[in-house]
C-alpha cells in the first residue's frame, strides 16, 4: 500500500522535473505526439474527473502544431477517460458527412481519403486524427467514437426539409411543422442567390419564425426525452429535429442582428452552439463530451473581455453552462508566433502579451494552469487572436475567468491547407 501510495507523487516529480523558467510553467521537451500519458495524467487528471466537458479552444485554424496537440489529447481523452462524443466547429449536417465516412471506414472492406473538406479550414495535419478514429472504430464497433457538429452554417433550406422528413417518425404535431413554412420565408429558398433574395424580409419575419422554430425545438426536445426514457422508436429522429431547429434559430439570429449589433448577432450563433452541445450529450446519453472550437467559442467568459474590438462576445460554453448546469474543463492552445488557414500573425509586441511574456523566458512547448504564479504580474493579459487588417489584434482577458489551463507554443503555423468548401455559404 505505501508503494501505490507513492507511485502519484513520483509521476508528477518525474513530470515537472523540466519545469520551465517561468512559475507554475511545465516545459514539455517532447513534440506533441510524443507527449506520454505518464506526463499527461498528473496534469490534466484530476480536472478531468470533476468535468463533464472537455473543451479545447485554438486561437487559430489550421495552425499544425495546435491540431498535432488536439489530436494528442483527444486520444488521451478517449483511450484513459472513455469519452466517446466528440463535438467540432463545423455545422451539423456537414459534421454528419464525417460521421458518415467514420462508420464507412470503420466497417468496410476498403478505405476511401478522409472527407476533410467536411471541416472548419482543414489542413494536412487535420489528417491523422480521422484516420486514428477510423482505426479505433474498427476496433471497437461496440463503443465507437462519435463525431458531430454543433456550428450554424449549413444550408438553411436543408435544416427545414428535415424537419419536415423527421416529423412523422418523431411523432410531431404537424401543425406545428406547417407553421415553420408559414411563418419563415427562409423554409421557401432552395439555393444561396434565394437565401439571399429573402434576407431582406428577415427583420419583419425574424419573430414569428423564431417563434415557431422555438416551438419545434421545445417539442422535439421533449419526444426525444419520452422516447429514450420508453425505449420507443422515433427518440432520435426528436432530437436530430431539435438540432436543425437549434441550428436555423442561430443562423436566423446571427444575420437579424447582423447589421445592427454585432454582440447580439455572434451571441446568437454561440447560443446556438451551446444548445447543440446539450442536445448532443443527451440524444446519445452520454456523460461527457470533448469539445474543440476556436478559444472564443470555448472561454467561459466569467468576466468581460473585448473579442477583437467587437465587446464582450460569449461563447457556446458559456451558454452551454447556463443552460444545463454542467461543468467544463477548458484549455487554451495560444503561441507566440502563430499561422493557419486565417494567415500569418504579426508577433505580439504588448507589455502584458502572455505569449510574449512564455517566449521571451524561453519557453518553447509548454503548459500552466490559469492560477500558475507568473500570472500574478498583470491583472489582465493580451492573447494573441489574429490579425485585422494588418494590425496586431487579439483580446485582453482576466486569464483564470476564461481558461482553466494552457498549453503554450512557441511557433505553430499552417501545414498545407487542403480544398474547402465555402465557410459562410457552404
Amino acid at each position: 500500500m505505501a508503494v501505490k501510495a507513492w507511485i502519484p507523487i513520483i509521476a508528477f516529480c518525474w513530470c515537472t522535473a523540466a519545469a520551465g523558467a517561468l512559475p507554475g510553467v511545465v516545459e514539455l521537451h517532447r513534440t506533441p505526439e510524443e507527449v506520454t500519458d505518464r506526463e499527461l495524467a498528473p496534469l490534466l487528471d484530476a480536472r478531468i474527473r470533476a468535468a463533464e466537458v472537455v473543451a479545447i479552444g485554438e486561437t487559430v485554424h489550421g495552425s499544425s502544431a495546435f491540431l498535432r496537440l488536439q489530436a494528442r489529447l483527444i486520444r488521451y481523452l478517449v483511450e484513459q477517460h472513455g469519452i466517446r462524443l466528440v463535438v467540432w466547429e463545423v455545422p451539423p449536417l456537414r459534421g454528419l458527412e464525417l460521421g458518415r465516412w467514420v462508420a464507412s471506414c470503420a466497417t468496410g472492406g476498403t478505405r476511401t481519403p478522409a472527407p476533410v473538406d467536411v471541416l472548419y479550414m482543414p489542413t494536412a495535419a487535420d489528417v491523422p486524427l480521422w484516420e486514428w478514429v477510423c482505426d479505433y472504430n474498427r476496433r471497437h464497433p461496440a463503443d465507437p467514437i462519435l463525431l458531430r457538429g454543433m456550428d450554424v452554417w449549413d444550408r438553411p433550406w436543408e435544416h427545414v426539409a428535415r424537419i419536415e422528413s423527421l416529423a412523422a417518425r418523431a411523432g410531431m404535431d404537424p401543425a406545428l411543422v406547417g407553421r415553420v413554412r408559414q411563418s419563415c420565408p427562409v423554409s421557401q429558398a432552395a439555393s444561396w442567390p434565394e437565401i439571399e433574395a429573402v434576407r431582406a424580409t428577415l427583420p419583419s419575419d425574424h419573430e414569428r419564425c423564431r417563434v415557431a422554430l422555438t416551438a419545434i425545438l421545445n417539442q422535439s426536445q421533449q419526444l426525444g426525452r419520452a422516447g429514450k426514457a420508453g425505449k420507443r422508436p422515433g427518440a432520435d429522429e426528436a432530437f436530430e429535429m431539435a438540432i436543425s431547429a437549434s441550428t436555423l434559430l442561430g443562423w436566423l439570429g446571427f444575420h437579424h442582428y447582423s447589421a445592427s449589433d454585432d454582440v447580439l448577432s455572434w451571441n446568437e450563433r454561440d447560443r446556438a452552439q451551446g444548445r447543440n452541445l446539450m442536445l448532443f450529450m443527451e440524444q446519445h446519453g452520454v456523460a461527457k463530451a470533448i469539445l474543440s472550437a476556436h478559444t472564443s467559442h470555448v472561454s467561459h467568459n466569467r468576466s468581460p473581455a473585448d473579442w477583437w474590438g467587437s465587446g464582450d462576445l460569449k461563447s457556446g460554453v458559456f451558454f452551454f453552462e447556463a443552460m444545463s448546469g454542467r461543468k467544463v474543463f477548458n484549455i487554451a492552445l495560444t503561441a507566440y508566433e502563430a499561422g493557419g488557414t486565417q494567415g500569418v500573425w504579426m508577433l505580439p509586441t504588448a507589455v502584458n502579451s502572455m505569449d510574449r511574456k512564455l517566449h521571451d523566458a524561453g519557453h518553447r512547448f509548454s503548459f500552466f494552469f490559469a492560477d500558475a504564479p507568473f500570472l500574478s504580474e498583470h491583472g489582465r493579459w493580451w492573447l494573441q487572436n489574429g490579425n485585422a487588417a494588418g494590425m496586431e489584434n487579439g483580446i485582453e482577458l482576466v486569464p483564470a475567468d476564461h481558461f482553466d489551463a494552457w498549453f503554450f507554443f512557441d511557433r505553430s503555423l499552417l501545414d498545407r491547407a487542403l480544398p474547402a468548401r465555402p465557410m459562410w455559404q457552404p
